[in-house]
């Protein structure tokens, strides 16, 4: 006990030295504070040398106690704290005025701080951290003006052991209750050094002249409490007591940070963490003397010390406790979901004072304090009373992203998302991001469990639907729902305090993705095998069909998975429209985006239909983006009739569809992985019209497949207004008056197929009036209509023909099918439908009389040689009905038919002509000479008989005497204007009015 004594004296010198003349404090002093609003009460501090079983002797003993916002005067009185050497004589015997205190001194008293270096520490035995740690004596400290707590350092320590006092004064108490030998020594051997600091000299604490931090406001009776406002306008730390030094035994803090003010619209959420390891380390275990690893431990981990800090999620110990901590390493994002936050840092009542070296921590903890702003209307955090469910509604918006909450979740949270997309919706997520931070096994709640997140992914509602099967989440993730909905389920077991959840997605609500082919009827009696195209042949996928309609609207897909940024690299779709035989498709586009493909379309003065230039651009690197509208009136044949790939802003209407079935196409290829509906899209509309209800122009006369024509040969013609017969016109117009197959139309832009007799052996062979036009001779054109002829296998191959008429014209244009020109050793031409077949058209805008002449030839064998001359004869017995000029083989029942077939008229030459039929017309003409002086005798001897006859009876009637006089009315006939029949213009055989004998004023030869 003398010992104990001699202790007590040293530290009363101490504390007489620090504290310059003020009065020390009973150890058993209490605080009558009742709890700060949202803390638990302090219950009554005890001395838990009190159960030790000896009762030391006090340094003081007072009967008056005075609160620790008070001071104590040599009265017994107490006086505030800052009357305190204020220069006035407060407390009645000036014991609150020493000598030499001046007001200046008090402030500089204040500002100074005491550090603490224990270089030798044995003090009796330590056994526990929580009960009877420290039988044999203790070491105590107690803050001046700051309630006592009773805690205890006891044992053998060394190393770098630090005490700073967080006040001016402090009172360190030794207490040796029993001396026993240890070793060679005794169980106490105490040496420390001690310092003044100043304020400007604590950097850890309070910073630097750059950046100073604000530790809060102390609360008043309080030992460590402190409150944190405004911490978005200034660098708020929470520290741990005395830090950077060993922090206080049995003690508990309450650190309360609070945001009251945020930006309208917004939220304030509160985080703190410490990046820097070395500045957190809460005594989780019994050192180590070897510096073994240190980790973050969480929950029941920190029993064994008692030293935990604990955050709850809100500013009351009755909130969720987002996590539980001690130890020692960087601390994570710890975010609130409130603008308030509570942490408790608990110490044990009991401890050993040692502190390793070299230096490598500090004891004790400094977190940063920060403020995040989120928008209130959004998925950032968990609203009150939710339960982290969070719905997203298809009414809100097609597209976003989503992400997990900006604030921590306490254990054993499941979050569930829930997509509600609209009918014929479906759901796509798509994950940009996801990150787990995998738990520590040591630091891990279940040590069994290696998973702390699972993500589940169901299809449909979480309760009913079955589950997406689950892989591990990689970059290129994505998932889409069967249905109109689709629930996330994010279920975390150890939170995500320590163990951040992180991940972005991305969610759309798409149009299911079914086909985007689709059929529209004009009746419901309309048969959709009416003729074959791209949509039965081309695309595998279902085909939609319209219910039945006079008209409607149609458009490109909106569903993403048909364009770039769904996967797709090219979209193909097809519209097809079918009317009824008598009507007609009527089509409008009114707003149509083409992206960047370096395409423009313009009207085709041609034709005088809208047309494509790709010149812009390379399409082999940027790809097509294109609308095309084409006809199908017989089966297999296409006819391109319009094609967009500039943007449409302004209404276009295509009214020069002739056929009742016809497709729109919309093509896009080689799109990137950021462009989808918003960059490639068309809307239009569609009407079935009755022919002539809307116009007063006559239709065709005709249907398509009398307008379907095969055979030997044969001509188009187009007459508007019938034409007057010109004499001397050139060859095109005299077969127009000869031919049998004429076919004379008033069909304005209508088409007409023209096919080969038979397209395994035969060619054809077309030719018409006039010269071929491009773009670059267009205006030498004199008139407006246009001719065009297409190959029927591909429409896409087409001349455009200026035509020409009158008795000058001697340019003409001459079509051979597909296939003629390759030599059958050469090449070979694969044979399609409609390979060796024409289409023609005529485009009329003025009157004008036009027509094509056609024929079926053939090639000769392939053995015979041809020479360089184009006009040498084939040989006869190759082929003996020829047209030498385009050297082809032509039918034998053209040769020599009055009908010059030939370019050259090779085919009704008199020599051709002659030389096959000599024989046969001289032994006609020598009978018909030899039957016909026959009957000329037989008819003059019958008539020499009955005129002797007639005289006879004449000479009887002797008084009769007759003067015959014959009168003949003299008569024009007509030909309906045709200059004459076949016969009489090959034979040059009389007229009527030619053999008409006329015998006025005379007998009869009888």
């Amino acid at each position: 006990m003398l010992m104990c004594r001699r202790l007590l004296l040293i530290a009363a010198a101490i504390t007489a030295s620090i504290e310059a003349g003020s009065a020390s404090y009973h150890p058993g002093i209490s605080s009558d504070y009742s709890g700060y609003p949202g803390f638990p009460a302090y219950p009554g501090l005890t001395s838990p040398e009190s159960s030790s079983g000896a009762t030391p002797t006090p340094t003081s003993s007072l009967e008056n106690v005075c609160r620790p916002s008070e001071y104590l005067c040599g009265t017994g009185n107490c006086v505030a704290q800052d009357k305190y050497c204020d220069g006035e004589d407060d407390c009645g015997d000036n014991t609150d005025e020493p000598k030499y205190c001046t007001p200046l001194q008090r402030r500089e008293l204040k500002s100074v701080k005491l550090q603490l270096t224990f270089d030798t520490f044995t003090v009796g035995r330590f056994l526990s951290f929580t009960s009877e740690g420290c039988p044999d004596g203790y070491m105590s400290i107690r803050e001046r003006g700051r309630p006592a707590t009773g805690g205890q350092w006891c044992g053998s320590a060394w190393g770098y052991t630090v005490y700073y006092s967080e006040t001016p004064s402090i009172n360190l108490t030794l207490y040796l209750l029993r001396l026993a030998e240890q070793g060679s020594g005794y169980n106490f051997d105490f040496k420390l050094s001690y310092k003044f600091l100043r304020r400007s000299e604590a950097h850890l604490r309070y910073g630097n002249s750059s950046m100073s931090t604000w530790r809060g406001e102390l609360v008043n009776g309080t030992y460590c409490d402190r409150v944190l406002t405004k911490c978005d306008t200034r660098a708020c730390r929470l520290q741990s007591p005395n830090y950077p030094g060993v922090y206080p035994r049995n003690v508990t803090c309450y650190y309360r940070v609070e945001q009251n003010r945020a930006p309208p619209g917004h939220r304030a959420l509160l985080a703190v963490s410490q990046r820097n390891s070395h500045k957190i380390h809460i005594k989780d275990q019994v050192v180590k003397y070897d510096g073994s690893q240190r980790i973050l431990r969480v929950w029941d981990q920190c029993n064994v010390v008692q030293d935990y800090l604990t955050v709850y999620d809100g500013g009351s110990t009755s909130d969720k406790v987002l996590v539980r901590l001690c130890g020692g390493d960087a601390v994570p994002d710890i975010v609130s979901s409130h603008n308030t936050m509570l942490l408790e840092f608990h110490t044990s009542p009991y401890d050993n004072p040692f502190h390793p070296v070299p230096l490598s921590f500090l004891p004790g903890f400094e977190l940063e304090v920060q403020v995040l702003f989120v928008d209130e209307k959004s998925r950032s955090f968990v609203k009150e009373n939710n339960n982290c469910d969070f719905y997203i509604s298809s009414d809100e918006s097609s597209s976003g992203i989503l992400e997990n909450p900006k604030h921590s979740l306490p254990p054993n949270t499941t979050c569930r998302y829930h997509f509600q997309g609209k009918p014929n919706e479906i759901v796509w997520l798509s994950f940009v991001k996801y990150y787990a931070a995998s738990a520590d096994a040591a630091a891990s709640i279940d040590v069994a469990s290696d998973c702390n997140a699972k993500l589940f992914i169901w299809d449909g509602d979480r309760t009913l639907d079955k589950l997406i099967p689950i892989r591990k989440v990689r970059l290129a993730e994505s998932y889409v729902s069967s249905g109109r909905d689709l629930t996330l389920e994010h279920i975390l077991r150890q939170g995500s305090a320590l163990y951040p959840i992180s991940f972005v997605l991305r969610y759309e609500f798409v149009h299911e993705a079914v086909s985007c082919n689709h059929v529209f009827h004009g009746s419901s009696s309309t048969s959709s095998t009416s003729s074959t195209s791209s949509l039965s042949s081309s695309s595998s996928s279902s085909t939609l069909l319209s219910p039945p309609a006079k008209a409607g609207k149609f458009a490109s897909p909106k569903s993403v998975f048909f364009y770039g940024r769904g996967g797709a690299q090219n979209v193909s779709c097809v519209y097809r429209f079918e009317a009824e035989p008598d009507h007609r498709i009527e089509l409008s586009i009114s707003r149509a985006s083409f992206g960047d493909k370096g395409c423009s379309s313009y009207v085709d003065p041609l034709v005088n239909r809208w047309t494509c230039d790709r010149r812009i651009g390379d399409s082999t690197k940027l790809g097509i983006a294109e609308l095309i509208v084409a006809e199908y009136p017989w089966q297999g044949v296409e006819l391109i009739r319009d094609c967009l790939c500039s943007n449409v802003s302004d209404r276009i209407v295509l009214r020069t569809l002739t056929s009742n079935v016809v497709e729109v196409r919309f093509m896009v290829s080689l799109m990137n992985v950021t462009q989808d509906y918003r960059d490639f899209y068309f809307e239009g509309e569609y009407r079935f019209v009755a022919l002539g209800a809307e116009t007063s122009e006559q239709g065709c006369s005709t249907k398509l497949e009398e307008r379907r024509l095969r055979g030997t040969s044969g001509e188009i013609s187009l007459r508007s207004p019938l034409p007057r017969v010109i004499p001397g016109v050139a060859a095109v117009e005299e077969i127009l008056t000869n031919t049998e197959d004429l076919t004379a139309t008033q069909c304005v832009n209508e088409p007409w197929l023209i096919e080969p007799e038979d397209a395994r052996i035969n060619y054809l062979y077309l030719r018409t009036a006039g010269y071929s036009i491009t773009l670059d001779n267009v205006e030498e054109c004199t008139t407006l209509n246009r001719i065009v002829v297409y190959s029927a296998a591909n429409t896409k191959d087409r001349s455009v023909i200026c035509p020409e008429v009158g008795v000058d014209t001697a340019r003409t244009v001459d079509f051979f099918s597909g296939g003629w020109n390759y030599s059958a050793i050469n090449a070979t031409v694969a044979m399609t439908q409609h390979s060796r077949s024409f289409v023609v058209e005529f485009l009329q805008r003025e009157p004008g009389f036009y027509a094509v002449t056609w024929m079926a030839i053939s090639k000769r064998s392939s053995s015979s040689s041809i020479g360089p001359n184009v006009f040498t004869i084939l040989p006869h017995e190759d082929c003996p009905y020829r047209c030498p000029e385009i050297q082809a083989c032509i039918s034998s029942v053209l040769w020599c038919d009055g009908i010059r077939h030939c370019p050259s008229g090779f085919d009704e030459e008199e020599t051709n002509c002659s030389y096959r039929f000599g024989v046969t017309l001289l032994y006609v003409a020598v009978g018909a000479g030899a039957l016909g002086i026959f009957l000329i005798l037989l008819l003059a001897t019958g008539c020499l008989k009955y005129c002797l006859y007639r005289h006879k009876a004449r000479k009887k009637k002797k008084n009769v005497v007759l003067n015959v006089n014959h009168l003949h009315v003299n008569h024009t006939h007509h030909n309906n204007g045709l200059t004459g029949s076949r016969l009489s213009g090959r034979y040059n055989l009389a007229t009527p009015q030619e053999m008409y004998l006329e015998n006025y004023g005379k007998d009869s030869i009888c």
